[in-house]
């Protein structure tokens, strides 16, 4: 290739890159390796201002790692036309082993300190080696892209050329990027739809809508309450992971949670659920939460509590917290007491049902009043160590103890409703949620917090559980309203008015919702 052909070895580098990218998630799907897009986003996390990053993270909020990782994608494919481009131009005149050399040295220099950055403990090695072939794939193919060899079949007189086979394969690899990264944007856009609240199945006088057109009205009601269980279903349940949407795909044969102390063992699946169970509610929500927000669910989950599970192994003294293992990597840990908690747990069921894979199939930890963060899933390995331990995300900045901030969301009417002046509204509902400190009180306001009224709370749940609430407006006056919630925890604390981001330990502020009343 001459020199000067920047713009053939441009798209060359460009068409090899997308083929092995492609590779790269193609492994990552069908064999769980991970890939360098995903180690990358990982470091970038942890290279990031924490305060950037939670900007980020509540303003895309289900979008955040899907588009993380398909920019990683695209960032690697500029970079191999880049390398295709310096390639054309400076390497032309050393022997072919020697160009294959260095385009291969300047791929791992540049990429395998974000290796050592991103890469999870137990695997940096085996990705770090993974790296290494894939440039060295990557240069193999650009070298026989070259322009000498343009001209000359591959396979067999007249057959195509080398230069068109890598053009081929760059499209291939372009269109399942294109399936596989865009189907998580699609994917991530209708996890963001769902609005999951403790509605389920209502009369369909009470089912909560976007808005209610000008001149509907509820039918009065005995109870207001009618329809609430506090129980979030399944498939509505939240979905938040720092894998995006891709997440390990677990054997339940091959499967063994590795219990660490002074007698070590390893349970499979069947033995787990075997095991004696306790079953209730429990609220989870996501640290990234916005105020208002969709990121908190409640669903029953069964599951062995950890105490018995660290007692049969052995807890060596000296212990100061429990550490777990994910599958994906992911790394937590909680304090020696907070494990031997009752309500902490190992669970293997959501609502009567085995979990889901996105919900952490076959076991993930539970436990109460913290945020998602401190309750892995995907478990592989408990092990008690004997200093503090910072998981993935307190690595990042964010806050290691994660109790959950007071919440309160307003589920109906929603924001921009149309309501009818002069007849009692009663469709207003929400919940409230402050972790083991329980709810005692939560307030409305239809003047943007200048005046107060209590709402009604139904305690159906444990108190640290969501609240639901519900309030009768008794003569909706016409004009635009700011309607404002805030709850008071079970210790009497009110709920932060002032507001911040969910970085470092959760968001706080007041959700306000604008109605008319016409």
């Amino acid at each position: 290739m001459p020199n000067t052909d920047l713009k053939p070895g441009t798209l060359l580098g460009a068409a090899a890159m997308t083929a092995v990218v492609a590779l790269m998630f193609a492994l990552r799907f069908a064999l769980g390796v991970q890939a360098l897009p995903d180690v990358a986003a990982d470091a970038l996390t942890l290279i990031l201002p924490g305060g950037v990053f939670g900007y980020l993270i509540d303003r895309l909020q289900e979008f955040g790692r899907p588009s993380l990782i398909l920019g990683m994608a695209i960032g690697l494919i500029v970079l191999g036309a880049l390398s295709g481009a310096l390639a054309a131009r400076f390497l032309g005149a050393l022997p072919r082993a020697g160009r294959v050399a260095v385009v291969v040295v300047a791929l791992a220099v540049l990429t395998l300190p974000v290796v050592v950055i991103g890469g999870s403990e137990d695997a940096t090695v085996p990705i770090a080696l993974a790296t290494l072939g894939y440039w060295l794939l990557f240069a193999v193919v650009l070298e026989l892209g070259r322009s000498r060899a343009a001209g000359q079949p591959l396979f067999v007189a007249g057959g195509p050329s080398r230069r068109v086979l890598l053009y081929g394969a760059g499209a291939l690899g372009a269109v399942y990027l294109a399936d596989y990264l865009g189907g998580r944007i699609v994917k991530a856009a209708s996890l963001g739809g769902l609005r999951p609240t403790v509605v389920v199945t209502p009369p369909p006088s009470l089912a909560p809508a976007t808005a209610i057109p000008p001149g509907a009205t509820a039918a009065p009601t005995a109870d207001p309450f009618a329809g609430l269980t506090g129980i979030t279903t399944t498939k509505d349940f939240y979905v938040i992971s720092k894998n995006g949407l891709d997440d390990p795909t677990v054997d339940q044969g091959r499967w063994r949670l590795q219990v660490q102390g002074q007698r070590p063992y390893a349970l499979g699946y069947a033995e787990l659920r075997a095991l004696p169970a306790v079953s209730g509610p429990r609220t989870l929500e996501c640290i990234s939460n916005i105020v208002g927000g969709s990121l908190i669910s409640t669903a029953v989950f069964t599951g062995v509590p950890l105490r018995d599970l660290l007692e049969r192994g052995g807890v060596p003294a000296g212990t100061r917290e429990i550490r777990f293992t994910s599958a994906d990597g992911y790394t937590e840990s909680i304090q020696l007491e907070v494990a031997m908690d009752p309500s902490t747990v190992v669970a293997y069921l959501i609502n009567d049902e085995p979990l889901p894979k996105v919900h952490g199939f076959p076991a993930r930890v539970l436990m109460s009043g913290r945020y998602g963060v401190k309750n892995p899933k995907w478990l592989t390995k408990i092990e008690p160590v004997a200093q503090p331990y910072n998981g993935y995300w307190p690595q990042r900045g964010w806050n290691k103890d994660a109790f959950v901030r007071t919440f309160s969301r307003l589920d109906t009417p929603q924001d921009q409703a149309v309501v009818l002046a002069g007849k009692p509204f009663q469709l207003i509902r929400g919940v409230a949620f402050a972790g083991a400190r329980g709810i005692s009180k939560v307030e409305i306001s239809f003047d943007g917090g200048k005046t107060w009224s209590d709402t009604t709370l139904r305690k159906i749940l444990p108190k640290d559980d969501w609240m639901p609430f519900t309030y009768t407006w008794p003569d909706p006056t016409a004009g635009k309203h700011d309607v404002v919630v805030r709850a008071t925890d079970g210790e009497g604390a009110v709920q932060d008015t002032a507001e911040r981001d969910s970085f470092p330990d959760g968001a706080t502020g007041y959700h306000h919702t604008n109605i008319t009343v016409a």
